[in-house]
């Protein structure tokens, strides 16, 4: 390598040293890698993003999803004095879901139909949109973008997996990533990941095609050019372990859908995912048995040239009403009955919290965390209650993990539902293949947020809330627990004993997980609200202010 540098021309070198120094001036960082690193994170970053309090690159900050902040100046003492710096009016309205990704001054976020806004950190003034038209097969909902090699990649609800320039939004290319799109599409944020054995980026994603007859897939995807690398299905052909669980050929349209953000532990190239409710949904008597792996969460290991499915953990076994694991699985070590232990944490619609081993998948504990009510009744023809409704218990954002005070942060909500089953299922493709009508809804509606003490395994403290609660936690080093309520406030709590230490009405419901994050010296923490959409229940308010981003900081 020296000897190559010696020979190269001095106009080069010149060239090279020019560019080092316009990194380096326009707030970039000079490190091995093409001048993309400046503009997105490299594979290092992502590996030591929690350290980084400057930038916020990974939807629930790290690869384990704890979504918790080193942060001092924002503190209990001072909350109240949080205002908002500006509010970005969201083009597109509608539910929003979604994250805000933080780099180097610049916010990104996606709306509800898949565009994409890079807004200016300091001022929230508009730096490019990319506006794309997809095709929704039923409900509208993105889960954030990613950042590699100078690209921002998008997964769309058509199935289709886009790169974006990072400094102007203008499409890198546009390649569609699923098998059939009548029944498949994504919803999550693509998760980096850089494969130690190729050496390489890739682009984790789960494939959506839950509710709609298709099987739910884990998928590596190339960032150069959007090939697929490697799927894993999450139900089994014949022949494949767990294939039995499935009566007859149901297994063709099993579900299994991953929705949400994967854990992933890059040293030892393990990723935890969920895998979503079996289908036709609500009818149980079309697909008998346990039906592997519906319901579960997996852990995968990818670090090979081929997944290898390590261990799984199945919560609810032939689940009959859409109570899949959404949230995404927290992995980290905390102490259990005084002994530290790897942990996985995980919730689903029905209302449980689920904490395993996370190098076996056995179960450490469980705990209710909503209303829970005729859980082992099927739904009949004639039609019954059941408690949560399919938008009840945990839902897509989840909850975040402290490690000072042990516990985990989740929201939560009640609601119940009327189910009733058809006597004949059949699957036509673009339309829902359920087995049955959506339950209609059936009160209560409230929620609550959850503090649970993983030591020992009950509640540590408990609000009660007047609407469910679906926005996600955020938690920071200095004692503070950030979520969004459906009434349009973002709140703050005293992480210790539940008290509401501050309160800001956004003017529309949240349904996003918040942020938080040090530019130039001032904290921010920042989130979206918008229509509840799926969220949407009769007592919300009839009104909203429309789609937003709202960045909130110390009044100075």
């Amino acid at each position: 390598m020296k000897n190559l540098l010696l020979k190269k021309p001095k106009s080069a070198m010149m060239a090279s040293v020019a560019a080092v120094a316009l990194m380096i001036g326009s707030g970039g960082v000079a490190r091995a890698g093409a001048m993309a690193s400046a503009v997105t994170p490299s594979a290092q970053d992502y590996v030591t993003t929690q350290s980084d309090n400057s930038n916020w690159i990974l939807g629930a900050k790290n690869y384990d999803n704890t979504r918790y902040v080193d942060l001092s100046e924002i503190t209990p003492a001072n909350v109240e004095q949080l205002k908002p710096v500006w509010t970005f009016k969201v083009s597109d309205n509608g539910p929003i879901e979604a994250a805000p990704i933080i780099w180097h001054g610049v916010a990104y976020i996606t709306s509800a139909h898949d565009h994409v806004y890079a807004i200016d950190v300091k001022t929230g003034k508009l730096k490019w949109e990319f506006s794309d038209n997809p095709h929704v097969i039923s409900f509208a909902a993105n889960r954030g973008v990613a950042l590699v090699d100078g690209n921002v990649y998008l997964a769309t609800l058509d199935g289709r997996l886009i790169a974006l320039n990072a400094e102007t939004g203008k499409t890198v290319f546009d390649v569609v990533d699923v098998k059939d799109t009548t029944n498949s599409f994504f919803t999550m944020a693509p998760l980096p990941y850089k494969n130690p054995k190729t050496g390489k980026m890739e682009l984790l994603l789960g494939v959506s095609d839950g509710d709609w007859g298709g099987i739910g897939n884990v998928a590596a995807f190339s960032p150069k050019d959007g090939r697929k690398l490697w799927q894993w299905n999450a139900i089994p052909a014949p022949g494949q372990p767990g294939h039995k669980t499935w009566s007859g050929d149901s297994w063709k349209r099993g579900g299994g859908a991953v929705w949400t953000m994967m854990a992933l532990d890059p040293k030892t190239g393990m990723l935890y995912g969920n895998a979503g409710n079996p289908q036709p949904d609500f009818n149980g008597p079309a697909r008998k048995g346990s039906n592997l792996y519906t319901d579960s969460l997996v852990a995968l290991k990818i670090s090979g040239a081929k997944p290898r499915l390590v261990w799984y953990h199945q919560f609810i076994a032939h689940d009959t009403h859409d109570w899949d694991p959404v949230m995404p699985p927290i992995l980290f070590k905390g102490k259990v009955d005084g002994k530290v232990l790897p942990l996985v944490a995980d919730g689903d619609k029905a209302g449980n919290f689920w904490l395993l081993n996370s190098q076996t998948g056995a179960l450490v504990n469980h705990l209710a965390v909503s209303m829970q009510y005729h859980q082992n009744t099927e739904p009949s023809l004639k039609g019954n209650v059941a408690c949560p409704n399919t938008n009840g218990g945990v839902e897509y954002n989840g909850g975040s993990y402290d490690p000072q005070t042990n516990m985990i942060y989740l929201p939560s909500s009640n609601e119940c539902g009327f189910w009733r089953a058809t006597k004949n299922v059949v699957y036509i493709g673009g339309q829902f293949y359920l087995g049955g009508a959506f339950p209609k809804f059936v009160g209560p509606n409230t929620g609550q947020m959850n503090a649970i003490n993983v030591d020992t395994g009950v509640f540590a403290w408990r609000t009660a809330e007047k609407l469910p609660m679906a926005g996600g936690a955020l938690s920071t080093s200095t004692g503070l627990v950030f979520t969004g309520k459906e009434n349009g406030d973002f709140v703050a709590f005293n992480a210790t004993d539940g008290k509401q230490l501050w309160s800001y009405d956004t003017g529309s419901p949240i349904i996003a997980p918040p942020v938080a994050f040090n530019q130039s010296g001032t904290e921010y923490v920042a989130v979206a609200s918008g229509p509840a959409g799926n969220q949407e229940l009769p007592n919300m308010p009839k009104d909203n202010k429309g789609t937003m981003l709202t960045m909130f900081a110390l009044s100075k």
